[in-house]
């Protein structure tokens, strides 16, 4: 145990001087290019290089023959890391930024065929070939509209993190390999610069495609993570995600100009030009986020894979609703049915009159 303790630290101060010295590098850099939106697709580059190298360095540290529930293979690591790479040269030229998206899919794609041959996400419901295309689809979803958390400063990280610190709990609680809790350590003292630069007032910001392909490596994690029953637990964690970007699109399937851009539609961005700072939402986040974190450990040893993510559906709702209205009295149960109907009947005459207009 002692060993393992010692590489932690290694990969936690290697790490954090990583990820500092590279978002400085880049900072310096940075002065000299004129173009903001170059600096915002440019910045996700000391997150990736500092992965690379952290991620590299934490395989060949870390034994990867025990643990296991399926045999682990080194291209279920490095495959996706050199996807990500290809995704993030296709977004930085303007000629093939707009294929990112099919780049992204082909890549989720590519990689789930090195997933283990035994393995199924959705086991006793799917077969084979339809669990592979719902894994190729929800990673595609989660990776091409990861952007919709990057609303206001300093959020992105804050999910980021969550992520991260409950796969290095599973790992420290037996219920992953240790491999896959140092991977999360790696990936949580790189995303620890991010945050520092990125809190409000931000230094540095990603772009929306620079978003979505930080999704696509997250994605992969998550995904590859699964094989070791670990879904469930992030079926949990990840319930804001799933419900800020649900809202987000029927609002802009609302056909309403005002909810064009699905990262001004979060909750969390309303709560901010309601009042609420940056630090205040992405403190409120963190609080939930913790929650979230302690209910996707004990998931683990659940013996069902769903009594828990329906309970985080239910809290992370409640949240969210008590976010929006944070400046508003407490209603009662028949205020907010008649708020409700309300709502959906302006939406409904809006939607009739500009059909009426077009």
């Amino acid at each position: 145990m002692g060993y393992e303790i010692i590489k932690a630290i290694i990969i936690l101060i290697t790490g954090l001087a990583l990820s500092f010295v590279s978002f400085y590098i880049y900072a310096e850099k940075a002065k000299t290019i004129i173009s903001s939106s170059l600096k915002k697709e440019l910045a996700f580059a000391p997150l990736y290089v500092s992965s690379i190298i952290l991620l590299t360095l934490t395989y060949f540290i870390i034994p990867t023959d025990n643990d296991f529930i399926h045999t682990f293979s080194p291209l279920e690591l490095f495959v996706p890391l050199i996807l990500t790479g290809i995704c993030y040269a296709v977004s930085l030229f303007p000629q093939t930024a707009k294929f990112l998206d099919v780049a992204i899919i082909l890549s989720a794609s590519i990689a789930s065929i090195f997933l283990p041959t035994d393995f199924l996400m959705f086991n006793g419901y799917l077969p084979l070939w339809a669990d592979r295309l719902a894994i190729i689809m929800l990673w595609s979803i989660f990776s091409c509209f990861y952007y919709v958390l990057n609303g206001i400063d300093g959020i992105l990280p804050i999910f980021n993190s969550s992520y991260f610190a409950m796969l290095i709990l599973l790992s420290v609680f037996d219920a992953a390999p240790l491999l896959y809790g140092m991977i999360g350590l790696s990936l949580f003292t790189v995303n620890t610069g991010f945050m520092v630069v990125n809190w409000f007032p931000a230094k540095i910001s990603l772009s929306n495609n620079s978003c979505k392909i930080f999704g696509f490596m997250i994605g992969s994690i998550i995904v590859f993570c699964s094989t070791e029953n670990l879904a469930p637990c992030f079926a949990v964690i990840l319930t804001i995600f799933v419900l800020e970007l649900l809202q987000s699109l029927i609002k802009k399937f609302s056909l309403r100009e005002r909810y064009a851009d699905l990262e001004t539609n979060t909750i969390c961005y309303q709560a901010h030009i309601k009042g609420l700072t940056p630090e205040q939402v992405c403190f409120s986040i963190s609080k939930i986020e913790i929650i979230f974190i302690i209910m996707g450990c004990f998931q683990a040893y659940l013996p069902n894979a769903y009594s828990l993510p329906i309970v985080s559906i239910i809290l992370a709702a409640w949240f969210l609703e008590r976010l929006k209205n944070w400046n508003e009295p407490k209603q009662n149960l028949k205020e907010i049915n008649q708020e409700f109907m309300d709502d959906l009947r302006q939406n409904i005459n809006e939607i009739k009159n500009k059909i009426n207009r077009e």
